[in-house]
This record gives C-alpha cells, structure tokens and sequence, in this order.
C-alpha cells in the first residue's frame, strides 16, 4: 500500500478576522468536487479500489491524503492533485458545507472536553489567530462567500505553500515524476 499527502502550509492561525474558519471550510469543499470530477465521482474512484480519502485543519495547515495499494498510486496522484488544484466551488456544495460546518460548531460548543482546549487555547494566546478555535464561528462562516472562499484558496494553494508526502510500497522516482507532472500547470 501506500498513503499519498499534501501538506498546505495553510490553518487557521493565518486568516484575517473576516475569514475565520476558512481553512476548516476549504478542507471540506476541495471534497466536493472538481472542474472535471463530481463528490460522487471522487468518492467512487477512491472507494472502488478499497482506498480511503481524509483530510484534517489545524492551527498552523491542512492536509489531504490518501491512503490505496501500491498499483493505484497514479490514480492517489491524480485524484489529490485534482481536489487540491482545481476545485470547482459549486454555489450549491458552498451552502451545503456552510451548513455542515455550523453543525459542527454547535456540536463542538456542547463538548466539554473539546471547549477546555479552546478555552486553554485563548488564555495563551488573547487577541491573537493562534487563540481562535479552527472551525471559526458562526457569524464568520454565516457571511463568508464563495468568492472570499476561492480567493482565499488562490492565495494560499500554490506549489511554493504545500508539501508532499508519500511513503510505502513505492518508487521514489516514480512518485517524483508523477507529482512534477502534476504541478506543471500550477
């Protein structure tokens, strides 16, 4: 097997005050699908050979990777390479998430163990990003827009912002090529 990632040095520590929550947001809209691929269709391709696609935010980046056998390394490449690239920012899958995401803050503000970090996060850190919670909050993800959204991408998901990762039953070269091939539009 192996497992496929792309680190952004991208999280919440570096989104200015209106766009707070727009790592964590992004995370989950780069799912969603592509100029060429639907959610569905990058769910399928990755499920269908017994594969598991994630990704996670944090204060300081996000990461997306892939975890597949070895023999379906170009299919990883190529599906990472799309979602991280060229997501298409449906108006429709922006509202979806932008519901899910609110969600996931009212779930987290009735989770003790998860508010005593965040408390303990904003007692180190007052009036700083590194004090704010990653989800954002709800008047931030409430009034973010597809555009704020997809400029905010633009900015931070660029070659020289991101690292990529692989280990496992795999060729060093063989990933290098497939990643440089990958990045040579971008």
């Amino acid at each position: 097997s192996v497992t496929l990632g792309f680190w952004v040095g991208t999280g919440s520590a570096d989104e200015p005050g209106p766009l707070w929550g727009a790592s964590h947001f992004l995370e989950h809209l780069l799912f969603k699908g592509t100029e060429e691929r639907s959610a569905r269709a990058i769910s399928e391709a990755v499920d269908a050979v017994g594969g598991d696609l994630n990704a996670f935010t944090t204060k300081e980046y996000t990461s997306f990777y892939v975890r597949l056998l070895a023999e379906q390394l170009e299919l990883g490449l190529d599906i990472l390479s799309d979602i991280l690239w060229s997501p298409a920012f449906r108006a429709e899958e922006v509202e979806s998430e932008r519901q899910v995401i609110l969600e996931e803050i009212l779930m987290h503000n009735d989770e003790p163990s998860d508010l005593v970090h965040e408390v303990l996060a904003e007692a180190m850190w007052p009036a700083h990003t590194l004090g704010r919670e990653v989800l954002g909050e709800e008047a931030t993800i409430l009034a973010m827009t597809r555009e704020q959204i997809a400029a905010f991408h633009a900015e931070h998901y660029r070659p020289a912002n991101v690292v990529f990762a692989a280990a496992g039953d795999l060729d060093h070269d063989t990933v290098a090529d497939g990643v440089a091939r990958r990045l040579a539009g971008g």
